[in-house]
């Protein structure tokens, strides 16, 4: 008998072998072990071994729930028997593990009832319990050991047994993937190198992540990921469309600039909350000329300073006062608080008027012109003047108008006669009666500035009869950002922060690709996305993103890879929501290094993809 057992054994293990713990994904799994058994503890007290060997099949059935059977033979020495005999079994059990876990070690219960026979005659019922623990070993295999009591309906034949073996999940090889078609390991239609959650299926606007609300923002990213919102808000509602989440936003069914709510004025305080909402103002969003800290509506002294307490007008004091000692006592100092050279108040462009008065406080100019600088003389500010360097009227916009008709020369085909704007500024000659053409007077925007001559017809403003949206002192027509204030030496756009243009340099070094590939490595994402933050606060400016390389291989199939690779980028700036007319790119190859190509260091340097903001 063990001459015939101990090959059958052998080869049924080797079948077997490499086991994993059974679990919900694959339900059905076979075992194999070697097990020993005694006798005589439970009955007669001394210790009687044998051994012999176990079959089963197990199959899962509920979440911690496996049911089996399992076929032993072996030989035992039983009590009363002198010699060994051969005995055999078949239970049904119930096992109680955990059928999720992903450990590589998994404890187990076992119980049940099996027939026991002798000799493969006589047999009885007996009661199997035990416990154990299966070692996996690779994803498909375990290695098994196990120990049981089993209870005998028969008197002398209580036993207890120990097992040592595997257990295999039967399972369907998946087929090999085709190496070109890329990696998609959650099925969701968004290739791996480019999921940002790549166990997880989600749609591509939301780059492979699950997204309740379908707002193509990954539901870990969505600051409400069950109501849909826009990528400004980070997932949130925003039904005004200002930029602000309607739980952030004061005023969520109008749109506005100050905490979500309008601001008539552009005075920084919400129209809701300024007590001057049609004039701009600093103390709670009224005017305050004598800047003293009291409104003019409650100042009974607004071109003078004084304290609340005394409603704003000067308190009579027998010493005079110079409170920021400036040589200007208080009585007389327009800016008590400040020092200054004009009046006592500031002047930081030197050009005689205070600050608080001067339209150019940064640029020297004029008493005529609010302090603007006015090169010509002609009474209109450099910023609106159609010809700075040459003297003209407003009429002209500056110009001069040699025949005074009202057309620059610039513009006047005739500039010593006079003539009409409709006739390019030369007479008009009728052959039967000369008749004076005098030009239609009109002004659409009702600004007194007729329509022939305003830059902005059909939109009042102050500025030469434009206006501006932003009030940062630049009309809109000569504004390059109308609705967003920056200063006049940027054209009147935000000027980018330095950490801003740290963060676009960071990129240049931070997005890479494989290896002569135009993929991007998944590191580069957050640096990407960390682009269209920037292209969000600055909705003004274009981006321009160049690819370059080093001076290896081929010419030609540098410029292609160095162009693919800033395609790549554009086009995952506009999956992520940026509007393409703002992005624009281009690959230079290797014609710009900005490293020496000699050295490993420099062709790393080379091998970049810039990224620059411009106002083009």
């Amino acid at each position: 008998m063990k001459n015939f057992f101990f090959p059958i054994l052998l080869g049924f293990l080797l079948l077997t072998a490499g086991a994993s713990a059974q679990n919900k994904a694959y339900h059905n799994a076979i075992h194999a072990k070697l097990n020993f058994n005694d006798f005589g503890l439970a009955n007669s007290g001394d210790l009687r071994l044998g051994e012999g060997f176990e079959l089963g099949y197990f199959r899962n059935i509920a979440p911690l729930i496996n049911i089996g059977v399992p076929v032993k033979l072996g030989l035992a020495k039983l009590p009363g028997v002198s010699t060994n005999t051969v005995i055999t079994s078949i239970d049904a059990l119930i096992h109680l593990e955990n059928t999720n876990s992903s450990s590589k070690v998994n404890p187990y219960a076992f119980g049940g009832v099996g027939y026991f026979a002798e000799k493969f005659d006589s047999g009885h019922v007996q009661i199997p319990l035990g416990a154990g623990l299966k070692f996996r070993i690779t994803p498909y295999a375990s290695v098994n050991v196990q120990g049981e009591y089993r209870l005998a309906m028969n008197d002398n034949r209580n036993n207890v047994q120990l097992g040592l073996g595997f257990v295999y999940l039967l399972h369907v090889t998946e087929p090999q993937k085709d190496p070109n078609i890329p990696s998609d390991v959650d099925g969701d239609g968004v290739p791996d190198v480019l999921d940002k959650c790549p166990e997880l299926a989600g749609p591509a606007a939301a780059l492979g992540c699950p997204d309740m609300d379908g707002d193509g923002i990954g539901d870990a990213e969505d600051l409400c990921p069950d109501m849909a919102g826009s990528i400004e808000t980070s997932g949130c509602p925003d039904q005004d469309n200002d930029g602000f989440a309607d739980a952030d936003d004061e005023c969520p069914t109008e749109a506005g600039t100050v905490r979500g709510c309008p601001d008539a004025d552009f005075d920084g305080f919400a129209d809701k909350d300024d007590e001057c909402p049609d004039v701009a103002g600093r103390w709670n969003g009224c005017p305050d000329t004598d800047y003293d800290g009291v409104a003019d509506k409650d100042d009974k002294c607004p071109n003078d300073p004084g304290p609340a307490a005394n409603d704003g007008c000067p308190q009579v004091s027998n010493t005079p006062k110079d409170s920021d000692e400036d040589g200007f006592f208080d009585d007389n100092d327009e800016c008590p608080a400040v020092a200054g050279t004009v009046n006592g108040c500031p002047d930081a462009d030197g050009d005689g008027i205070a600050d608080k008065n001067d339209k150019c406080p940064a640029a020297a100019g004029p008493t005529a012109t609010n302090g603007c600088p006015d090169s010509d003389g002609d009474g209109i500010v450099d910023a609106d003047d159609r010809c700075p360097n040459a003297a003209g009227p407003a009429a002209t916009k500056g110009c001069p108008d040699s025949d005074k008709d009202g057309v620059a020369d610039v513009d006047d085909k005739c500039p010593t006669e006079a003539g009409p704007a409709s006739n390019a500024g030369c007479p008009v000659v009728v052959e039967e009666k000369v008749e004076e053409v005098k030009p239609m007077v009109k002004d659409s925007d009702g600004d007194g500035i007729n329509d022939d001559v305003d830059p902005c017809p059909n939109a009042a403003g102050k500025f030469n009869g434009c206006p501006d949206s932003d009030g940062d002192g630049i009309a809109d027509n000569l504004d390059k950002c109308p609705n967003t204030a920056g200063p006049s030496s940027n054209r009147g756009c935000p000027e980018i922060k330095q950490e801003t243009k740290q963060q676009l340099t960071l990129a240049m070094d931070a997005v890479q690709f494989e290896t002569g590939k135009a993929t991007l490595i998944s590191t580069s994402f957050d640096n990407l996305d960390g682009i269209v933050e920037i292209m969000r606060q600055y909705p003004d400016y274009k981006l321009s993103i160049s690819g370059h390389t080093d001076n290896v291989g081929d010419d030609e199939k540098n410029l292609k890879l160095s162009t693919d690779r800033a395609k790549t980028c554009y086009d995952y700036l506009i999956f992520r929501g940026v509007r393409s007319e703002r992005l624009r790119y281009a690959g230079f190859g290797e014609a710009r290094p900005v490293a020496d190509n000699s050295t490993p260091a420099g062709r790393e340097k080379n091998r970049r993809v810039e990224f620059e903001l411009t106002l083009d």
